[in-house]
C-alpha cells in the first residue's frame, strides 16, 4: 500500500515542486506540513522564529505525509518536522535516506494505539485482547473510530483486527476531527468507545483517557519523531538548520500547547507557547 502512496505522493509533488539551481537566500524555506495537530503547531513555532530571528520567510505548505518525504528529498529549501521514527513513518523515511538529512529529534515518546475513556473499567477492558469478549462487543456496538484511510494508524489497525481476530468489529474511517467529535459525544454521556488514537495530541490535556494493552505490538511502541532537511538548505543556511537541531520539546509542553490550538487556533497557539517560555526558546537560538 504505502509504495502505491508513495508513486501518488512524487506524481503529487510534481505539480508543487520544480527543481533547478540552488535559489537565492532571500527565498522562502518551506516547512511541509502534514496535517495532524503537533506538527501543524510545533511547524508554526519554527516559522515564527525563523522569521524573527533569522530575516527569512517561511512558507508552510500542507500535504499528505508521503508527499512531505519527497518533498523534502527534492526542493533545495524545505523541511518537514515530523518523520516519526522507526516505525510509523519509516517506510517513507526509508525511500528518502540518501536524498535528506535527519536534524535529530525534536521529541521521544510518540506513541500510537487505541484509548478508551479512563471510566471504562480495566478490569472488563483493559486490552485489545478484551475486545473479543461478546459483553464488551455489545458496550461498543461492534465499532471502532478511526481516523482517515491513508493515515499509518489505520493501516496498523486494520492489521490489529486481524491479528487479534476482532471478526465482530468494524473500524470505522472518519477525519481525525470526526473522531475526537465522537470521543467527545462519548464521554458526555459517559458510553464507552474505542478510538485511534495518538500522543501528543490535545485530548489527553482535556479527557481522562488510556490506552488500551497492546500484547501483540501490532500497533508499535513508542516512537520518536525528527526533523529532516534538504542537504541544500543545510548547506545554505546552516544557522538555521543548526536552530532546529536544538529544538526539542517535552510531552507536557505539547500537549497543552495542542489544546490551545483547538480553544484558538495553531497560530495563536504557537505566540502563546513562545511567549511563556523564553528560556527554552533562547537555548534553542543560542545554544548550550
Amino acid at each position: 500500500m504505502r509504495h502505491i502512496a508513495l508513486r501518488m505522493a512524487a506524481a503529487a509533488l510534481a505539480l508543487l515542486v520544480v527543481t533547478g539551481p540552488a535559489m537565492a537566500a532571500d527565498e522562502p524555506i518551506t516547512i511541509y506540513t502534514d496535517n495532524y495537530a503537533a506538527d501543524e503547531a510545533m511547524s508554526r513555532v519554527a516559522r515564527d522564529l525563523i522569521e524573527q530571528h533569522f530575516d527569512t520567510p517561511v512558507e508552510l505548505k500542507p500535504v499528505s505525509v508521503g508527499v512531505s518525504f519527497v518533498g523534502t528529498a527534492r526542493d533545495e529549501r524545505s523541511m518537514f518536522l515530523a518523520a516519526w521514527l522507526p516505525a510509523t513513518h519509516g517506510e517513507y523515511m526509508a525511500r528518502v535516506e540518501d536524498d535528506v538529512v535527519n536534524l535529530g529529534t525534536i521529541y521521544t515518546g510518540a506513541k500510537l494505539g487505541w484509548v478508551v475513556p479512563d471510566y471504562v473499567p480495566a478490569d472488563q477492558l483493559g486490552s485489545i485482547e478484551d475486545l473479543k469478549k461478546p459483553q464488551v462487543a455489545e458496550r461498543l456496538n461492534g465499532r471502532i473510530q478511526g481516523i482517515s484511510a491513508g493515515a499509518g494508524l489505520m493501516q496498523l489497525s486494520n492489521k490489529a483486527v486481524e491479528e487479534y481476530a476482532l471478526d465482530d468489529y468494524r473500524l470505522i474511517t472518519a477525519s481525525g476531527p470526526a473522531m475526537t467529535a465522537a470521543l467527545k459525544r462519548a464521554i458526555e454521556n459517559e458510553e464507552w468507545i474505542v478510538v485511534t488514537g495518538w500522543s501528543p495530541h490535545w485530548k489527553w490535556e482535556r479527557f481522562d483517557l488510556r490506552y488500551l494493552d497492546d500484547p501483540k505490538g501490532t500497533l508499535g511502541g513508542a516512537e520518536h519523531v525528527d526533523a529532516i532537511a534538504s542537504p541544500a538548505l543545510v548547506e545554505s543556511e546552516p544557522e538555521i538548520t543548526d536552530f532546529i537541531r536544538r529544538m526539542t520539546f517535552e510531552l507536557d509542553q505539547i500537549n497543552p500547547m495542542l489544546a490551545e490550538a483547538e480553544r484558538t487556533s495553531y497560530d495563536e497557539a504557537a505566540e502563546t507557547f513562545i511567549k511563556e517560555h523564553p528560556d527554552l526558546i533562547e537555548s534553542w537560538l543560542e545554544g548550550e
